[in-house]
């Protein structure tokens, strides 16, 4: 619900560094690439029960992931990197939980629920920005109005905070893990009846 707010706020951060980056000529790949090994690094930890320092490493592949959109935004933006960008992190956010199963296997249930409740709102964000962008020119005559993806109550930022929430109170996962994936599915009816009546709107204009 805050990515784009929270996005502004650190860009003025983000683009200094980017730019000592790219004076450096260290490239938005890279960067999307050691932070997916950040984020390796965060699973490896936690399944050794290693939870500040697998924090720690939550917090720097977070930081790359802001990273490489400041330098691919400087230098220009690629869908080869749009591409890794998005599937790295999708990968993380699997890796994540799951590194709790190794864990403990007890932590099975909860987690495949949550992982569950990930395929929803991942694809329901796919397949929304998929209609949207084959809709973009309509979208724009008819509402003057260009939608990037439909948005939702579990956004990027949330799905961090459940993260951090699950290492710093590790004794409550089971519970931090359920209240999360159902604001997920929450999020996913949003954007299916979101997706709908955008369609059908536009079939009545039509």
């Amino acid at each position: 619900m805050v990515d784009e707010k929270l996005n502004k706020l650190l860009q003025p951060v983000l683009i200094p560094i980017a730019q000592n980056l790219i004076k450096l000529k260290v490239k938005a790949n890279f960067v999307t690439y050691t932070g997916f090994f950040f984020g390796v690094l965060c699973a490896y930890f936690i399944i050794n029960s290693m939870f500040i320092t697998a924090l720690l490493f939550l917090f720097l592949n977070r930081f790359c992931d802001g990273l490489d959109g400041a330098i691919a935004r400087l230098e220009g933006e690629t869908d080869i990197g749009a591409f890794y960008d998005i599937v790295f992190d999708f990968i993380f956010y699997f890796l994540f939980p799951i590194s709790f199963i190794f864990l403990d296997i007890s932590n099975s249930f909860h987690i495949c629920f949550l992982l569950l409740s990930f395929v929803a709102t991942q694809s329901s964000f796919l397949a929304s920005a998929w209609i949207i962008e084959k809709n973009k020119i309509r979208v724009v005559q008819k509402q003057k109005k260009s939608f990037f993806y439909s948005g939702g109550i579990t956004e990027g930022f949330e799905t961090i905070v459940c993260f951090v929430l699950m290492l710093t109170f590790y004794e409550y996962i089971s519970y931090i893990s359920y209240i999360f994936g159902i604001m997920c599915w929450i999020t996913f009816f949003m954007r299916i009846i979101f997706i709908k009546k955008l369609l059908e709107k536009f079939t009545k204009i039509d």
